[in-house]
C-alpha cells in the first residue's frame, strides 16, 4: 500500500493525503468520514483502510467546513458558581457526550452583553445549537441573533416567546407547595427573597407562594435580590432590624437561601426554632447534614437531559414544532423546617409582595 505512517515530528496526516493514497477524491474520503450512504462498499473499506494506515484524524473544524456546523453545543449560564448550573451542565453535558457533541459552558453574568457576544462567538464558529439557562432581559435580542428558534431551548426560566421550546419546572405549584407546608408548621409572617423582577422562576415561584399564602390569610414579605447568598444575607439583616421578622425565610433559590441561614447563626437565631428557612432547586448542596435545608426540587438532572434532547430532536427534523415542557416539583423536607410549629403573638397579616432592593 503506498501509505504509510507519517514518522515522529511530521506534520499530520490530510484528508488530501488520504485522497492520494486511496486514489480517490477529497469530496469521496469526506463522504467516507461523514458516513455517507452515497459511496461503493469496496471504494469505503479502500478508504478506510488508508485512515488507519495513516493515522488520519478528521477535524471538527473540517467536519464543521463540510457540514455547516460543528458537533458542539453552547450553555449559556447566569453564574457557575451556584450549584444549579454545574449541576445542570453535568446532566447536559452527558447526554450530549453520548450523542457525540462537546459542550462549552458561556458564563453571562446575566449581562445582556455578555449573552450577544458569546452567542455571536458560537455562531460564528459553527456551533449547532443553544441550551439557554438563563433567559431574561436578554432573550430577545438573542433570538433575533441566533435566527431559527429550532436552533435554542430554553432551560430553567421560562421564556416569553411562544415560538420558542424550553423546559422548565411548575414552579407555581413549587411555591405553592413550600407555602402550604410552612403555613401548616403556624407560621404567618413568611419571608420571600426574590430575584430580579425580569427572571420569570422568581415571578413564578413568588406567585405560587401568595397563592397559597392568600388562602391562609398570611403574610408574605418581599424583598427583592438576586440569585446570590449576599441576598440572603442582607434580607436577614433587614428583616431582623424590625420589631416583628418574618417567622419563617424562603429563598428563591438555595443558594440564597443558604446566605440567610449563615446570617442567621451569625446573629444566634436558632434554625428552624426561631425562624425557619428554606429554597429551591434542591442542589445536591442542600442534602448536606450540616445544612439540611428544606427545598423545592426542580429535579435539574431531568431538565437538563429533556433540554439536550430536545434541541437535538430539532436539529435533527426540520420540521418539529416548539415544545413546552413542565416537570412538576417535589417538596423535600429537612432539618430547617421540620418539626416546628411557629407561634405570631401579633396576629395573622395579609398576603402582600411589597419589593425593596437588597
Amino acid at each position: 500500500m503506498s501509505g504509510a505512517r507519517p514518522a515522529p515530528g511530521d506534520r499530520p496526516p490530510t484528508i488530501r493525503d488520504v485522497a492520494a493514497a486511496a486514489g480517490v477524491s477529497i469530496a469521496t474520503v469526506s463522504r467516507v468520514v461523514r458516513d455517507h450512504q452515497d459511496v461503493h462498499t469496496t471504494t469505503r473499506e479502500r478508504v478506510l483502510q488508508i485512515i488507519d494506515e495513516l493515522g488520519y484524524r478528521p477535524s471538527s473544524l473540517a467536519r464543521a467546513l463540510v457540514s455547516g456546523y460543528a458537533r458542539t453545543i453552547g450553555l449559556l449560564v447566569s453564574d457557575i458558581t451556584n450549584p444549579f448550573y454545574p449541576q445542570l451542565a453535568k446532566s447536559i453535558e452527558r447526554e450530549a457526550r453520548a450523542a457525540d457533541y462537546a459542550v462549552v459552558i458561556c458564563n453571562t453574568e446575566d449581562e445582556p452583553r455578555e449573552s450577544l457576544r458569546y452567542v455571536r462567538r458560537l455562531l460564528d464558529q459553527g456551533t449547532a445549537g443553544l441550551v439557554h439557562a438563563s433567559a431574561g432581559v436578554d432573550e430577545e435580542r438573542v433570538l433575533d441573533t441566533v435566527g431559527d428558534v429550532r436552533r435554542i431551548v430554553f432551560v430553567n426560566r421560562r421564556p416569553t416567546s411562544t415560538a420558542s421550546s424550553f423546559v422548565v419546572s411548575d414552579n407555581i405549584t413549587g411555591g405553592r407547595l413550600l407555602a402550604d407546608h410552612l403555613i401548616g408548621l403556624g407560621h404567618r409572617r413568611i419571608g420571600f427573597i426574590a430575584g430580579p423582577p425580569w427572571a420569570a422562576n422568581s415571578r413564578e415561584r413568588l406567585t405560587g407562594l401568595l397563592a397559597a399564602a392568600n388562602a391562609g390569610s398570611v403574610e408574605v414579605r418581599v424583598l427583592e435580590g438576586d440569585f446570590t447568598p449576599a441576598s440572603g444575607v442582607r434580607a436577614v439583616e433587614s428583616w431582623l432590624s424590625t420589631s416583628h421578622p418574618p417567622t419563617a425565610i424562603v429563598g428563591v433559590s438555595d443558594q440564597v437561601a443558604l446566605g440567610a441561614v449563615a446570617a442567621l447563626g451569625q446573629r444566634g437565631i436558632k434554625i428552624p426554632s426561631e425562624i425557619a428557612v428554606a429554597g429551591f432547586d434542591n442542589i445536591e448542596f442542600a442534602a448536606s447534614q450540616i445544612i439540611g435545608l428544606t427545598s423545592v426540587a426542580q429535579h435539574i438532572d431531568e431538565m437538563g437531559r429533556r433540554s439536550l434532547r430536545l434541541l437535538l430532536r430539532q436539529l435533527a427534523a426540520p420540521g418539529t414544532r416548539p415544545q413546552r415542557i413542565e416537570l412538576t416539583p417535589s417538596l423535600v423536607i429537612r432539618r430547617t423546617t421540620q418539626g416546628t410549629r411557629a407561634e405570631d403573638a401579633d396576629g395573622l397579616g395579609t398576603a402582600a409582595a411589597v419589593s425593596e432592593d437588597v
